[in-house]
């Protein structure tokens, strides 16, 4: 975290701002109840910046909002994006500026871990519903699913299913409109990994 921050304060000075505090307490009645990594200033408005090494959810979203509002400042998030589509419209929402730190480097092993822990449960909280709640399959679907597990490509499981790729993509843009195939799967071999889980559930 300690590098993140130092990374934090150098892009937040090359954009302007003023570096006013760090780890800002946030007291009520007197007692501590949060803090925020930084207090910076630009154009006479003061933000409470949040840095993050991994992607922010809806979960960050909501406590740095009320961080800063406790603290009568914007709230800014750095970090490196959204964990999904519903943190990106949460900050749209709410008003929460976010800073991506795409390129972040990262020397200390304790914040590697961090980073790694953020994006296996990003990743966790988007496909673990698609395989252990699946939408309901009828028996077509279901041969469908099986068929794409045991392929090696678009084609041959066109071959396999006895349609033209063309009748294949149709036949797959339905299920995903449908909420069969989940919205995570963007591509053929996404799908493909999707489907091998869920042949594999069904089989244990």
């Amino acid at each position: 975290m300690k590098n993140s921050l130092k990374v934090a304060k150098g892009i937040l000075r090359d954009k302007g701002f003023e570096i006013i505090a760090y780890n800002q307490p946030i007291k009520i009645s007197g007692f501590q109840v949060s803090d925020v990594d930084l207090l910076a200033k630009k154009n006479e408005r003061l933000y409470a910046v949040e840095v993050k090494s991994g992607r922010v959810d809806v979960g960050g979203l909501r406590q740095a909002y009320v961080n800063a509002l406790l603290l009568k400042a914007k709230p800014l998030i750095m970090c490196r994006g959204f964990s999904d589509p519903s943190a990106e419209a949460l900050a749209e929402e709410l008003g929460v500026e976010v800073i991506e730190l795409e390129d972040l480097f990262i020397s200390d092993p304790q914040e590697l871990r961090t980073l790694i822990r953020e994006e296996i449960r990003s990743v966790l909280i988007e496909v673990l519903p698609s395989i252990l709640r699946p939408h309901k399959l009828t028996e077509d679907n279901v041969t469908v699913v099986k068929i794409l597990s045991e392929s090696k490509s678009f084609f041959n499981a066109a071959e396999k299913l006895k349609l033209t790729p063309e009748a294949l993509g149709r036949e797959l843009g339905r299920m995903k409109k449908e909420g069969v195939i989940p919205r995570w799967a963007k591509d053929y071999t996404q799908i493909r990994e999707w489907a091998s889980m869920l042949v594999n559930l069904f089989e244990s």
